[in-house]
């Protein structure tokens, strides 16, 4: 791997981190159920996880800038071996529920807060000269999650959940190495003597990519909802795990065109024109998915996953690396992971457990509609603001 070009290593670096996190986070649901944990306590352990990395995942970022020999990659090996104690110990001991869901949620944690970490890694190589192409890679994870996905659903089946930290310890080796041959990279200080950035100063320096971020995080939510019970729908309309394992394929797979051409698409249009359209598909896909009356529209709907949440996350990215500055940009990464996965995915995992243990699948399926919509009507306000302040600059 020390021959590979520092691009290539990014890529294959990205398609590791998402096999290893399809096996830990892509079964969510599978592996808590099996392990006696009920839908809406599925929603505590995630939304805790995400909560917790709104607090965690800066915290971690700051290390790098605290301790002048610790790099991106010393951070993120020590993440990964942290999450392999965790999800192996979860998986084959024999210990009490509340345990399994305490540690799942700092499982989930640290895999939410890996991703931003990963994002900065290619912020650093663009600040270096060295061209990555963060779209390509983080469409090669897509294929990775899809890939992974199809084959654990059917060992899935034919064995059960506890066999998945056999596939992130295996792929997490492979991670570690490439981490320890890559180029090493930190995050770069201020320049004008004041404090690194804080999410005050991003909020107030860059107000359209907040509401970028806000309306991303309302979509989330509601996305994260269908996503994290997707099992339960699928069973709803006749599907097993294996089903499930290939919906994930579908989801993810449909990805990647689109996060490979993400990047000259926005040379050509600009962010905002992408982001619109990235909120309005994700209405469109959410409906379908809340509607389909069978697998095969379900299998329809997921297929907007596409230019929904595969667009908005290679623009946001990009967001950060071309249009903040650089000493905000471990700060500018970090937020994605903090509004998004962090607040998003915190209100879709708890409400959505809730509501259906509650009430039913219909009324989680009300809240995630009204969630992506509100969500692209924020959108459309950041690309409203930004218009004005073309104007008045």
């Amino acid at each position: 791997m020390k021959s590979m070009s520092a691009k290539n290593q990014y890529n294959l670096l990205y398609f590791l981190f998402c096999l290893v996190g399809c096996c830990a986070t892509g079964f969510i649901a599978v592996f808590l159920q099996y392990k006696g944990v009920s839908n809406t306590q599925i929603g505590v352990v995630t939304g805790t996880a995400c909560v917790a990395s709104i607090f965690i995942a800066p915290a971690l970022s700051s290390l790098i800038m605290k301790i002048e020999r610790m790099t991106v990659n010393d951070l993120l090996i020590y993440i990964l071996l942290s999450m392999a104690v965790l999800f192996c110990g979860m998986a084959w001991l024999n210990l009490p529920a509340i345990v399994v869901m305490i540690a799942y949620s700092l499982l989930y944690c640290l895999y939410i807060s890996a991703g931003p970490l990963i994002q900065v890694i290619a912020s650093g190589y663009a600040q270096d000269g060295v061209e990555v192409e963060f779209g390509l890679a983080r469409g090669l994870g897509s294929v990775a999650w899809a890939i992974t996905a199809v084959f654990a659903g059917k060992i899935v089946d034919w064995i059960n959940p506890l066999v998945l930290p056999v596939g992130f310890v295996s792929f997490g080796v492979f991670m570690l190495v490439l981490l320890r041959q890559m180029p090493q990279t930190k995050g770069q200080k201020r320049e004008d003597g004041k404090k690194d950035s804080s999410i005050g100063r991003i909020i107030k320096t860059y107000p359209v990519y907040f509401l970028i971020l806000l309306g991303f995080s309302c979509c989330m939510a509601g996305n994260t909802a269908l996503g994290t019970y997707l099992p339960n729908i699928i069973r709803k309309l006749g599907g097993t795990t294996s089903t499930y394992g290939l919906a994930l394929f579908v989801n993810a797979m449909s990805e990647m065109p689109v996060m490979a051409k993400a990047s000259k698409w926005m040379k050509k249009v600009g962010p905002m024109p992408l982001c619109v359209l990235g909120g309005c598909a994700y209405f469109v896909r959410n409906l379908i998915v809340c509607l389909a009356p069978n697998l095969y529209v379900l299998f329809f709907g997921l297929l907007f996953q596409s230019i929904s949440y595969g667009l908005l996350t290679v623009v946001v990215a990009y967001y950060v690396i071309y249009y903040l500055a650089p000493q905000d940009q471990i700060m500018g990464q970090t937020m994605i992971g903090m509004m998004t996965t962090g607040c998003g995915s915190m209100l879709g995992n708890v409400l959505g457990g809730i509501l259906q243990d509650t009430i039913g699948l219909s009324a989680m399926f009300v809240f995630a509609l009204i969630c992506t919509a509100v969500g692209a009507c924020v959108i459309l306000r950041a690309r409203s603001l930004e218009k004005k302040l073309q104007k008045s600059a």
